[in-house]
């Protein structure tokens, strides 16, 4: 009896994990909210960026929380920690340089 809770408890942990994405989806789409800059906000495809492009949520989520962007990063430098603006150029600058993503401002920032 005690071998059969594992085994089916091993099963149902395997299954959770192969269909994690219809389980736990996010939204396709994020709206980048204003970050102190002029440009028009980021339309940012979260469906796209895990599902089409195979980025892991830790490649953004780099806690290893799924929570937004300004649950750490705010308005304001705080710290250690980079404000909102600064976080997200970075992280997309560098993804984009390394997978071919776009680079000039109006690619992302679109009226």
């Amino acid at each position: 009896m005690k071998y059969l809770c594992v085994i089916v408890m091993s099963l149902a942990l395997g299954m959770i994990m192969i269909f994690q994405d219809f389980l736990f989806s996010a939204e396709d789409y994020i709206e980048l909210t204003k970050t102190g800059h002029r440009k028009p906000v980021i339309v940012f495809s979260h469906g796209a960026h895990s599902r089409d492009y195979d980025n892991k949520c830790v490649d953004c989520h780099h806690t290893g929380e799924q929570v937004k962007c300004s649950f750490c990063h705010k308005y304001r430098d705080q710290g250690k920690i980079i404000n909102m603006k600064g976080a997200f150029h970075q992280q997309c600058h560098e993804c984009h340089s390394k997978k071919s993503g776009p680079k000039a401002c109006g690619r992302c920032h679109k009226k």
